[in-house]
């Protein structure tokens, strides 16, 4: 019996080495992009150990480029190995787009998207957004695992400013305005903020890092922190599992690849995590007339039933240690992007809790309609006190197949000023 046991610690291992499958062959055939891009993207390689796990995420990697109308996928085992063929239906496509939106304010936007016309699997876009708060100008690329984007973006608006610290919300894309709507403000000036942002990314798998100069020049109707406020912003993230939305040329068919998939029941729980942390300087060296340096982090968890219906809790952190006015931490970033408002706190540092539960109503080959009820809250420390922003509410939406981005309404409750939003929403994530 000794014998036995013996021969079984020795050699067993021999025998699971036996039974284990690697990859021998990898075969793409497209339309129009290059096949060496879709090999490139496809995450097996020859040699790699084979299994149906890692399978199945592979294929999901090559939904996530959003250029596919059909993937199919095939695997042949020889003996210990396995050949892969790859068929894929791609094209190219040019998109424009325009909206106008209208709440307290006005929004104007424009944009042109092109896929894949260069054969390299590649995303461009030119996107160019007009308010009464300024406009704002960007484009970018997207190609293989690199993304390089260009924005300008000038701002001119009234800062307003009401006891308990509070303050508006702003930006050239923001509708809300708290103007009548709180009474009279404390103090109130007019802020010009001019921006120049270059963003490149690397992606790396799972991982990605990124670096960001940002040119800034900032002026206001009273001594505040006038003059520039250059800096340098790098990072890096990590997603697994975290479903890309349909793109651009989902209007042409592109990107809907895994359509079927995403209507049918999973097997079993799906379970998504992303994270990133980033580091902001900026000093004389950097052309800037202040000190300024950010840290921030970022946390996101998800878990999506055998029904598709998501739920996500995310945590957010940022610290700007002293940097000027301009520079400090606005409650609205710690927030997760739920709730619409129409005042902030300002600070120097703080951290902020997001949950939501994204159901669906329905899902058939016409779309997806989910309604995400949500609870998000943010503390920040400002004049020796940490001081709370917390809104809950809810979004009912519609996403279109055929169409890139969902459509509905949001009402969201300011829980610490009890002031409510209801607003018209485009764009997000299903």
């Amino acid at each position: 019996m000794k014998k036995i046991l013996i021969f079984l610690f020795l050699f067993f291992p021999f025998f699971l080495n036996a039974e284990e499958l690697t990859v021998r062959h990898i075969s793409v055939k497209t339309t129009r992009i290059n096949p060496n891009i879709v090999k490139n993207k496809f995450p097996l390689k020859s040699g790699d150990v084979f299994s149906w796990q890692s399978y199945e995420q592979a294929q999901n990697k090559l939904h996530d480029m959003r250029l596919f109308k059909k993937l199919d996928f095939s695997a042949h085992q020889d003996k210990n190995e396995v050949d892969l063929h790859i068929q894929a239906e791609d094209g190219y496509y040019f998109f424009p787009l325009g909206f106008f939106s209208s709440g307290d304010k006005d929004v104007f936007f424009l944009s042109l998207f092109e896929g894949n016309f260069f054969k390299q699997g590649e995303n461009l876009f030119a996107t160019a957004g007009f308010s009464d708060d300024g406009y704002t100008l960007s484009s970018g690329l997207s190609l293989e695992d690199n993304f390089l984007n260009i924005s300008f973006t000038k701002l001119d608006t009234e800062l307003r400013f009401y006891h308990e610290y509070w303050s508006n919300t702003y930006g050239v894309m923001n509708v809300s305005n708290d103007e009548n709507k709180f009474g009279s403000p404390i103090n109130q000036l007019n802020m010009r903020d001019y921006s120049l942002r270059i963003l490149y990314a690397r992606q790396l798998q799972d991982w990605s890092v990124f670096i960001a100069p940002e040119f800034k020049h900032n002026s206001y109707s009273q001594p505040l922190d006038a003059g520039n406020h250059n800096q340098i912003s790098a990072g890096f993230a990590y997603r697994h599992n975290i479903r890309t939305s349909s793109g651009m040329g989902a209007l042409f068919g592109f990107g809907l690849s895994d359509k079927q998939k995403m209507l049918d029941d999973l097997p079993s729980a799906r379970y998504a995590y992303a994270g990133d942390i980033s580091f902001a300087k900026g000093g004389s060296w950097s052309g800037a007339d202040y000190n300024i340096t950010q840290l921030s982090a970022n946390l996101l968890w998800q878990r999506e039933s055998t029904k598709r219906h998501t739920f996500s809790l995310q945590i957010k952190g940022k610290n700007a240690y002293n940097s000027p006015f301009s520079d400090q931490i606005l409650s609205t970033d710690l927030l997760g992007k739920q709730g619409k408002y129409r005042r902030l706190i300002r600070g120097q540092r703080g951290a902020g809790f997001t949950a939501s539960f994204m159901y669906y109503l329905r899902r058939n080959q016409n779309g997806l309609l989910a309604l995400t009820p949500f609870y998000e809250l943010a503390y920040i420390y400002t004049d020796r006190a940490y001081r709370d922003h917390s809104g809950t509410g809810a979004t009912l939406s519609y996403k279109f197949w055929r169409f890139p981005f969902p459509m509905g309404l949001n009402y969201t409750h300011n829980l610490s000023d009890h002031s409510n939003v209801i607003s018209f929403v485009l764009g997000g994530q299903f």
